[in-house]
């Protein structure tokens, strides 16, 4: 199933891409705002750059920047297992990383450890998701070692999928890399998990 949703994704013509992603995007905003309206104060999101056609979140980062909003993003050491999460404060803050997934460059501002509590939302990025709100795809690597690292401080930010439609699925057994997101956002609308499950 994994391999025919990558097939899937890579096959989607880019001005598809773009338009789902615009789509996608204003709906997240939309959820943002009630978020961060909520809360009295801006956010802290965490999102991975696109990767390979993947739905791209950066109008989404640019609109969180400009809500006042602290973006961050993760880097990959080269030659190590060591992520850092780092501040993105333009988009001029991209650099090509590992495996040539866009990242922060290194020089930025490192979001330190002891404020892990403090991320509001995570943009989880993916091969596929499906409607019972588990995460399908991308198993191991960056995310383990994310969760790894909230769970340890007792951290729990909210899990938020960005996805083309084309990339959700009924339902499939999780497996032991997936984990459960709050909301799932395709372009033709959003599901918290409370309505899914």
């Amino acid at each position: 199933m994994r391999l025919r949703m990558e097939r899937v994704r890579a096959e989607l013509p880019e001005s598809l891409r773009l338009e789902a992603s615009s789509v996608v995007c204003e709906y997240a905003a939309d959820r943002l705002d009630a978020l961060r309206e909520r809360k009295g104060a801006p956010l802290v999101v965490l999102g991975y750059l696109p990767y390979r056609g993947e739905l791209d979140i950066r109008p989404l980062l640019e609109t969180c920047r400009g809500c006042g909003d602290t973006v961050l993003a993760p880097r990959i050491e080269r030659g190590t297992r060591r992520m850092r999460l780092l501040e993105l404060k333009s988009a001029a803050d991209e650099a090509s990383g590992s495996w040539g997934i866009p990242e922060p460059k290194e020089h930025l501002p490192e979001w330190p450890e002891d404020r892990l509590g403090s991320i509001d939302v995570m943009f989880v990025p993916g091969l596929a998701f499906d409607f019972k709100g588990g995460r399908v795809g991308y198993g191991g690597g960056f995310y383990d070692r994310l969760m790894e690292r909230f769970e340890a401080c007792g951290a729990s930010p909210g899990i938020w999928a960005l996805s083309f439609a084309e990339q959700t699925v009924e339902e499939v057994p999780m497996e032991p890399h997936d984990f459960r997101i709050e909301l799932l956002i395709v372009p033709s609308g959003m599901n918290s998990t409370q309505d899914l499950v």
